[in-house]
């Protein structure tokens, strides 16, 4: 993995924007409250740590993750194992915790976090987690800043929870989910944001919520059912990639936005596909943005 350099004013600045812009058309955003301690912290030397925990017939997990800073990756494992986890880091009070009882995984920075002394650059942080595919997972997931991969192909999910202050996130699900998903929600301070193959997931409920930043939302996938979707933003870019067979309504509730939408019909807030009030499958959209661009794709299964 490659070293990942995050300027600490450009987050704080960041925030500090989103927290006092006063824009009469931004709809409220709630920033993710993410606990991470700033005192000053030494960089050592590189460790490398591995952590397993075995299956052991369950038949679902709450999994809990709280990560500080860095380059977090997360996919598919070994079935016979719950967890398969490799870190790399050189802040010795951010070793990580992982523990696990009775059906709850949690894996944790280190609680003695802190701001790197020296350049921030020289910071490593790295976590890699692979996941049992055979055990359906409940999944909250915690980043405070860095560059973000959740892979969740092949995985079962039943509900996904995901806060991120600031970075890139990118979430995939390449094939249908195996479990029955209820709900998905994405919180994002200032980030770059992607979600590919929603409807592979499945989930019954969606809302995304991003203070500033670029969206894009792939809807595209194996809908098991209609599903309901909320998304707001502050400031940026939204793009939502739709399928085409699939009914769809997606309503602006936005303030100062452009719209690009061809192939739909725009029928008063709304804009529709051909496919909708003909399909059993319906995906109810609303979207309130503040300042930005909203871009409809259709795109054919």
């Amino acid at each position: 993995m490659r070293k990942l350099g995050i300027s600490v004013a450009s987050i704080l600045l960041a925030a500090s924007a989103l927290g006092c812009c006063v824009l009469p058309q931004l709809p409220a955003i709630r920033i993710p409250e993410i606990n991470i301690s700033v005192p000053t912290v030494a960089i050592g030397e590189l460790r490398e740590m591995e952590e397993i925990v075995p299956a052991s017939g369950e038949d679902s997990v709450d999994v809990s993750i709280l990560f500080g800073a860095g380059e977090l990756e997360l996919g598919a494992g070994d079935e016979d194992e719950l967890l398969a986890a490799r870190f790399v880091y050189n802040v010795d009070e951010w070793e990580p915790e992982v523990t696990y009882d009775d059906g709850e995984l949690s894996i944790r920075q280190g609680s003695g976090g802190g701001i790197p002394a020296g350049e921030f650059g020289n910071m490593r942080n790295e976590w890699s987690l692979a996941f049992s595919p055979e055990i359906p997972l409940d999944m909250d997931v915690k980043v405070g800043a860095g560059d973000v991969t959740l892979d969740f192909t092949s995985l079962q999910l039943t509900e996904l929870d995901v806060d991120m202050g600031a970075g890139d996130l990118e979430i995939r699900f390449d094939e249908p989910n195996r479990a029955e998903m209820g709900r998905m929600t994405l919180d994002s301070g200032a980030a770059k944001l992607g979600v590919f193959g929603i409807g592979n997931a499945g989930p019954e409920r969606v809302r995304v919520q991003c203070g500033a930043g670029e969206i894009t939302l792939d809807f595209t996938g194996e809908w098991p059912g209609s599903a309901d979707v909320t998304i707001t933003t502050g400031v940026g870019q939204v793009t939502l990639r739709l399928p085409k067979e699939v009914g769809v309504r997606v309503e602006n509730r936005g303030g100062i936005t452009t719209v690009e939408a061809s192939g739909f019909k725009r029928l008063g807030d709304a804009y529709v596909n051909d496919a909708f009030g003909e399909t059993e499958t319906e995906l109810r959209i609303e979207i309130t943005a503040g300042v930005g661009n909203i871009e409809l794709i259709e795109v054919p299964e």
